[in-house]
């Protein structure tokens, strides 16, 4: 090769490991103390540690977007826990991190549980994502409508859930758990958050619903 020919190729490559270097380069926001958010989502992975998989992703995303995704009933669950501490990033792991990379076969309405109105939030927020949904029907009766359609699947995501189980503990007839009941982790799935010093509540509530857990 003469040595015109090897410098116009040693140039190209250079140019082309540029170019992707510099297409895998994202500028990160710093936030303080608040927390990431959708619009945040293309540098989101860039802060997460540990291994990932050949596409990128790390295995702590992996493991909630392969059992959220997954029909089979041996392969997903009914209602997943995800505790830890307060400001430990459990609203940025699931907004940034998780949601936006979920398939669109997925719906996920979002909401934070109050003491009283958590059965009520989650109903205005699957009316926003189910435009046929009952509007006479309680809470349980529309989780049980839910779980017979066909098509997307429905993924109710409830962030700070100690506030609920801080006024209902014990309560195993509950609207929310008779709710819960009717997931069946194909059609229809929900995941709580919740603060870790509750972490023994949320394990309760959880035995009082579906089996299939994560």
């Amino acid at each position: 090769m003469k040595k015109s020919e090897f410098d116009q190729r040693f140039s190209e490559c250079c140019t082309t490991v540029t170019s992707a270097t510099s297409t895998r380069e994202r500028t990160i926001t710093p936030k303080g103390l608040r927390s990431f958010g959708s619009d945040d989502a293309d540098f989101f992975l860039d802060l997460l540690p540990g291994p990932r998989d050949r596409s990128g992703l790390p295995t702590s995303l992996r493991f909630w977007k392969t059992r959220i995704e997954a029909r089979d009933p041996e392969q997903t669950f009914t209602v997943g826990l995800i505790y830890g501490p307060s400001g430990c990033g459990k609203f940025s792991l699931v907004k940034a991190g998780l949601i936006p990379r979920l398939s669109k076969d997925v719906r996920t309405p979002y909401i934070e549980a109050t003491p009283d109105e958590t059965e009520t939030r989650i109903l205005r927020a699957l009316q926003k994502h189910v435009t046929d949904l009952p509007t006479d029907a309680s809470l349980a009766e529309t989780f049980a409508w839910l779980r017979r359609q066909s098509g997307p699947k429905i993924v109710i995501i409830v962030d700070q859930f100690e506030q609920w189980l801080h006024a209902h503990c014990g309560e195993t007839d509950a609207d929310l758990v008779t709710a819960f009941r009717q997931c069946d982790g194909t059609q229809l799935q929900a995941i709580v958050m919740v603060r870790d010093d509750f972490a023994m509540a949320a394990a309760r509530f959880m035995e009082l619903g579906p089996r299939r857990i994560a």
